[in-house]
């Protein structure tokens, strides 16, 4: 049995996107054996496909690309921020 996962996040402009793929691709290598992920940036978009044998490591791949999509998030609004700083409200 295949267990697959597609995530599409949107992010605020291609430049972001662009970012993103760039800071994720080295995590992307070294998978383990039977699991397959594929990336795409599509300008504003990036489109995640994970593929694998088992059900639990398809998910769990999938969370953890969404922790590191929000901890790129929270570097990139800090460095595009005066000062480095990122006000929450």
């Amino acid at each position: 049995m295949k267990a697959q996962a597609a995530l599409t996040v949107l992010l605020a402009g291609a430049g972001e996107g662009r970012s993103l793929a760039a800071v994720l691709a080295p995590d992307n290598e070294g998978l383990p054996q039977g699991m397959l992920l594929s990336m795409q940036a599509r300008g504003k978009a990036i489109e995640f496909q994970v593929t694998s044998s088992s059900l639990s490591a398809s998910l769990s791949t999938v969370l953890a690309i969404l922790r590191d999509i929000t901890l790129f998030q929270e570097v990139w609004l800090l460095s595009s921020r005066r000062g480095g700083r990122v006000h929450r409200n």
